[in-house]
Order: C-alpha cells, then structure tokens, then sequence
C-alpha cells in the first residue's frame, strides 16, 4: 500500500516527512483536497529508480535491434529454417 500524507502534513512535517521517506526509501504521495497531487522520495532511492529504468531501457533496445535485424536478414533472404536449425544442433 502506498504511503499517503497530505500537502499541509507534509509543511507541517517536514522532518517527519522527510524520515519516513529516507527510512523506507519509498516514495511518498501527497495529497491535495484528497485527490494525489505529488510523490516525493529520497533522492538516492530515485536515482537507484532512474538507474533500472536505463538498464531495462538500454536492453529493451537491443532486443528491439536484434529482432530488427533478424527480420532484415530474412527479407534479404539470408535466414535459415528452424527445422534446419534444430537439426543441425541435434535437437
């Protein structure tokens, strides 16, 4: 579940606010007239956040580029059959 405060908690409790997020290293939502307006976090665990969502982002991509370029070979007509493949593996 989430952690919620409200806007004024969080100008009220700042410190508090602030522990709970170093402590956890969860991001913290803050509420507005009881509508999420924002979601703040220690800094280290956002750049931690931010550093996976590179990594996936980065391998993501040369998955993507992979596929790419197997779909080109095989226009080009340079792919092989599977069954070939699995043969010559001894599958």
């Amino acid at each position: 579940m989430p952690l919620t405060r409200t806007a004024t908690d969080l100008q009220r409790n700042m410190g508090e606010v602030s522990a709970v997020c170093h402590e956890t290293g969860e991001p913290v939502y803050l509420t507005k007239n009881g509508v999420a307006d924002l979601v703040i976090m220690d800094a280290a665990a956002f750049e931690a956040a931010m550093d996976l969502r590179d990594l996936v982002y980065e391998r993501e991509m040369r998955t993507l580029s992979g596929i790419m370029q197997g779909r080109d070979e095989i226009r080009r007509g340079l792919g092989r059959p599977y069954r070939e493949i699995r043969r010559e593996m001894g599958l």
